[in-house]
C-alpha cells in the first residue's frame, strides 16, 4: 500500500476515533443495562471508582450536573451497594461518597469475559506499541474536562441571543 500523507493518517485517526468512541458508549450502555443502572449513574459510578470517595459537589464538578442531579445518582448507586455515604470524619455535615470495591460486588460471566477479551487483545500489542496507546489515551483524557468546558460555553453563546 502507497504512504499514506499525514493529513490522510489524521483523517484516518480522526475516523478511528469517532468509530471507537461509537463503540464504546454502546458497550458501556451494555454494562450499564446490565448493572440495572442508566447511563448517567453509570458514568458517574466509573467517575467514583476512578477518583475513589468524593463529595457529592466534586462528583457534580466532575460531571457538569448539579448537585440536586447529584444526589438522585447516589440516591440510585448507594439502593444497590454500588456506593456508601460516609460522614467525613473531621467535619459531620460533610458526606463522602464512596465507591463499593468491585471486588465486593458480583460480578457476573458477562463482565469477566469482557474483561479476559480486553486483556487478550492488549496481549497483542508490543511493549512499546502499549506505552504509545497508554500515551494518547492518557493525553486525550487530560484535554477532555477542558474540551467538555469549551464546548458547553460555545452552545451556551449560541443559544444565547445577541445583544
Amino acid at each position: 500500500m502507497a504512504e499514506k500523507s499525514r493529513s490522510q493518517l489524521l483523517a484516518l485517526v480522526h475516523e478511528a476515533i469517532r468509530s471507537y468512541t461509537a463503540g464504546a458508549v454502546l458497550r458501556s450502555q451494555v454494562v450499564a443495562d446490565r448493572l440495572g443502572l442508566n447511563a448517567t449513574d453509570s458514568r458517574c459510578l466509573d467517575i467514583l471508582r476512578r477518583t475513589g470517595p468524593i463529595t457529592a459537589g466534586q462528583l457534580a464538578e466532575l460531571t457538569g450536573l448539579t448537585t440536586g442531579a447529584i444526589t438522585g445518582v447516589v440516591d440510585r448507586l448507594e439502593k444497590p451497594g454500588h456506593v456508601r455515604r460516609v460522614r467525613d470524619a473531621e467535619d459531620r455535615r460533610r458526606v463522602i461518597i464512596v465507591p463499593v470495591p468491585e471486588e465486593e460486588l458480583p460480578l457476573d460471566a458477562c463482565l469477566r469475559d469482557v474483561a479476559r477479551r480486553l486483556e487478550e487483545f492488549l496481549g497483542t500489542y508490543t511493549d512499546d506499541q502499549l506505552a504509545v496507546i497508554l500515551d494518547f489515551l492518557s493525553r486525550s483524557a487530560e484535554i477532555a474536562p477542558s474540551e467538555i468546558t469549551a464546548i458547553r460555553d460555545k452552545a451556551a453563546r449560541l443559544a444565547s441571543p445577541a445583544t
